[in-house]
C-alpha cells in the first residue's frame, strides 16, 4: 500500500488494542496501523469490548464489539462480533484479520464480496498453553485457511514453508517491522542506562529474558538453568500471561530461592524495556514456536547482545548478528561463556542493530 494508491477502507480484527499493552501481532499493528492511515487509508480497529479503546490511536478508529473474556473464547467471539458489524454496518474495502482462528470469519466476509487478507500468526496449535481441543480447532483453522481468505500472510519464509508444506497453503511474506524503542541519541548516549534506575538496575550487570509466560517460550527453562550457575549477575525477568501460567508459578519459585531473579513482569513504559534490553550482558530468547516474534526484532533494534534458542524463525530474524543455544535446559552455559570470551563478540550488538534496520524497517514492511 504505497502513498500513491487510492485511499481504501480498511477493518481490522484479531488483536486486543493498539498501543500494544501485551506483545506479538499487538505490537506490529501499533506500528502498522498509524502509518496506513498517515497514507491517507481509513482504518478501523475493531476491539475486545474489556480493552481500553477510547478515541482514535493516531488516526485509527478503535470501536469496541463484544466479546467473551476467557482464554478459550476470547478471540473467537471477538472475531465473529467484529464480523458482523463489518457486513452489518460498514463498508470496507479490505478486512485484515490476524490469527488463523480467525479463518471462518474471513468465508463469512469474501461471502459478501469483501476481500479478506488473513496474517495467520504462529503454530498455535503447537503452543502449550491450548488444550487438545484448542489444538485441534487451530489446526483445523489452518488447513482451510487457503479457502477462506482471498489473501494469506506468514511472517517469514520459514512459516510460510510450513503451511506451504504442511496445508498446500501459498501465502505472502510480511515480515514484522522493527520498532524504535529508543533513538539512535539515546542509544549513543550510554544506551539510556539512566532509565535503569528505577528498577534498582546496572548496565551490564544483569542478563534478561522474556515473553509471554507460555511453554513454548521456555522462560522457566532459562531461569532455572541460570540458577544452576554461579554468576554474579542478575537473571531479570520481562513478560507475564493472561491466564493462570504454570511457568508464572515456576519463575516465581525459583525467585524465592534464588535471590539473583528478578521479576519484573510487564514492563509499560516501552523506553525502559527498551533501555533494559540494551543494557543486558545477554538477552536470552527462548521462543520456540514460528514465526518470528517481534521481542526479538525489538532486541535488535536496540543493539541487544542476543542469544537465542535455534530454530529456523529466530535464524531467519538474527542471523549472524546472535548467537545461539540449542537446548534452553542448558543456556545458562552460553552466558558463561560469554563472561568469559572478553570482547569476542562485542561486533554482534552492532550487527544486529543495523539488521534490524535494514530487514525490518517500517517503510519496507508497509509498502
Amino acid at each position: 500500500m504505497t502513498e500513491t494508491a487510492a485511499p481504501l477502507r480498511i477493518g481490522v480484527f484479531g488483536i486486543r488494542t493498539i498501543p500494544s499493552t501485551y506483545s506479538g501481532y499487538e505490537t506490529f499493528a501499533t506500528v502498522l496501523l498509524p502509518e496506513l492511515t498517515r497514507r491517507g487509508h481509513d482504518v478501523t480497529l475493531f476491539v475486545r469490548d474489556h480493552e481500553h479503546a477510547g478515541s482514535d490511536y493516531k488516526g485509527v478508529k478503535r470501536l469496541r464489539v463484544p466479546s467473551i473474556s476467557t482464554k478459550q473464547l476470547d478471540t473467537i467471539s471477538h472475531g465473529w462480533s467484529a464480523t458482523v458489524a463489518a457486513i452489518t454496518k460498514h463498508r470496507f474495502d479490505v478486512v485484515l484479520a490476524f490469527n488463523v482462528a480467525n479463518a471462518p470469519m474471513m468465508a463469512a466476509l469474501r461471502a459478501t464480496g469483501t476481500p479478506t487478507v488473513l496474517n495467520v500468526d504462529g503454530q498455535e496449535w503447537l503452543r502449550g498453553k491450548w488444550g487438545a481441543v484448542g489444538r485441534r480447532v487451530f489446526r483445523a483453522s489452518a488447513r482451510i485457511s487457503k479457502r477462506c481468505a482471498d489473501t494469506l500472510v506468514t511472517d517469514c519464509h520459514a512459516m510460510q514453508h510450513v503451511y506451504r508444506d504442511q496445508f498446500n497453503a501459498e501465502s505472502e511474506v510480511i515480515p514484522y517491522c522493527w520498532t524504535e524503542l529508543l533513538t539512535p541519541a539515546e542509544l549513543e548516549n550510554q544506551k539510556a542506562a539512566d532509565r535503569l534506575a528505577k528498577y534498582d538496575l546496572e548496565p551490564g550487570r544483569y542478563v534478561v529474558t522474556g515473553g509471554r509466560l507460555v511453554p513454548e517460550n521456555n522462560v522457566d527453562k532459562i531461569v532455572e538453568s541460570y540458577c544452576r550457575t554461579t554468576l554474579d549477575r542478575d537473571i531479570v525477568v520481562l513478560g507475564t500471561a493472561n491466564y493462570d501460567s504454570p511457568v508464572t508459578r515456576a519463575v516465581q519459585e525459583c525467585a524465592t530461592r534464588d535471590s539473583r531473579v528478578r521479576f519484573l513482569g510487564h514492563v509499560h513504559d516501552r523506553r525502559d524495556f527498551g533501555a533494559i534490553l540494551a543494557n543486558a550482558a545477554v538477552y536470552f530468547h527462548g521462543h520456540s514456536v514460528g514465526g518470528i516474534n517481534p521481542s526479538l526484532i525489538e532486541a535488535m533494534g536496540v543493539g541487544a547482545h542476543i542469544c537465542a534458542l535455534d530454530t529456523p524463525f529466530n535464524r531467519e530474524a538474527l542471523g549472524d548478528a546472535g548467537r545461539y543455544f540449542s537446548d534452553p535446559a542448558t543456556a545458562a552455559t552460553e552466558a558463561v561463556h560469554l563472561q568469559s570470551a572478553s570482547h569476542e563478540f562485542d561486533h554482534l550488538p552492532i550487527l544486529a542493530r543495523k539488521r534490524a534496520q535494514e530487514e525490518f524497517g517500517l517503510e519496507r514492511i508497509a509498502t
